[in-house]
């Protein structure tokens, strides 16, 4: 009798586990389901503000020149992005933007910290509150958090669609010179977006990297969690959000130019996990690396700073042919 009731129990944790991982699989194979640009944006767009002074980024005070927009859209009906827009002072014409995903503590005010060599560059940029983030923080249970940090990887790239077909409706924004910049985070998701999302020109992906395994079992992110946890820490990842590891869509970024710029330092991004998500992303690519640790815990600012100002110069250079010289030399007939 004994017998026949645990071979009852195994046969039911065996059923409970298998029904378990068929829901998983589906919901894995349908995760980034959902994205529609047929529906309506309802956005809202505040009047631009001139902002003129300096701010603090990095441990380092810059100057701060540039026109602040707030916005809000929706991405699907109901849920609303919150975002900011920096645009160049003086704009005659409709000018190129450049999206900026933040990274994963980080919310839409950075891009008030970059901008302005990018806004004095000619570029519009704009960074919305990802979920979890600034107005859209999630309050609740570890499961609902947990829930929450799965939901964050897909609702990212539907977010940056949807801002994509709200910039399309912009008279002052080129709508085909759309191009990214993800931080961190917004690296891993921006990988997916670029994958899925043939309207960006370019990407530069600053301090990114692939291999959740590896990403979990980081120096700096092993010091955030209790030493019993390190173990399982890269399994439960794995489980919990493998399907949005960049490793899985980077050869779909084929034919869209991608820039990573990374530290040699980091202890949150290894240079063993930006290693791997370069070997696994599509041409053409390219990687420069810097001494530094990852920039939120890099003391020496200015080496952040010169990644950046690398990063704006490879994006003049991909924006170039698009510019008022190059069209005036081609209609000269010159080189």
């Amino acid at each position: 009798m004994l017998r026949r009731i645990l071979f009852m129990l195994v046969m039911l944790v065996l059923v409970v586990v298998v029904a378990l991982a068929l829901v998983k699989h589906h919901a894995d194979k349908h995760f980034y389901d959902g994205y529609s640009a047929e529906y309506p944006l309802n956005s809202i767009a505040e009047e631009p503000t001139l902002v003129e002074g300096t701010v603090e980024a990095f441990h380092q005070t810059l100057p701060a020149h540039y026109r602040r927009q707030r916005i809000e859209f929706e991405s699907q009906p109901g849920e609303r992005v919150p975002a900011i827009m920096t645009l160049p002072v003086d704009a005659a014409e409709p000018v190129p933007v450049l999206i900026l995903l933040h990274g994963s503590h980080q919310e839409k005010e950075f891009v008030e910290e970059i901008c302005t060599p990018f806004n004095e560059a000619g570029f519009a940029m704009i960074c919305f509150d990802q979920h979890m983030r600034g107005e859209r923080k999630v309050r609740g249970s570890v499961l609902k958090t947990m829930k929450a940090f799965r939901d964050r990887c897909y609702k990212t790239v539907h977010d940056t669609r949807r801002l994509i077909d709200y910039l399309a409706t912009r008279k002052d924004i080129d709508s085909n010179r759309v191009y990214l910049i993800g931080a961190s985070y917004g690296a891993i998701t921006g990988t997916v977006v670029i994958a899925q999302e043939k309207r960006i020109r370019a990407a530069a992906l600053v301090v990114g990297g692939g291999n959740f395994m590896l990403l979990a079992n980081a120096p700096e992110v092993r010091k955030e969690l209790p030493r019993w946890l390190w173990p399982v820490a890269g399994p439960l990842m794995v489980v919990a959000a493998g399907v949005a590891d960049p490793l899985h869509h980077a050869a779909q970024t084929v034919g869209t130019p991608i820039i990573m710029l990374n530290g040699s330092n980091d202890g949150v991004v290894t240079p063993e996990s930006g290693k791997a998500l370069y070997a696994a992303l599509g041409e053409p690519k390219e990687i420069r690396w810097y001494p530094v640790d990852h920039p939120d815990r890099e003391a020496k600012g200015e080496e952040v700073i010169k990644m950046l100002g690398d990063g704006l110069a490879w994006f003049l250079n991909q924006d170039a042919p698009f510019r008022k010289e190059a069209k005036k030399e081609n209609n000269d007939g010159t080189e």
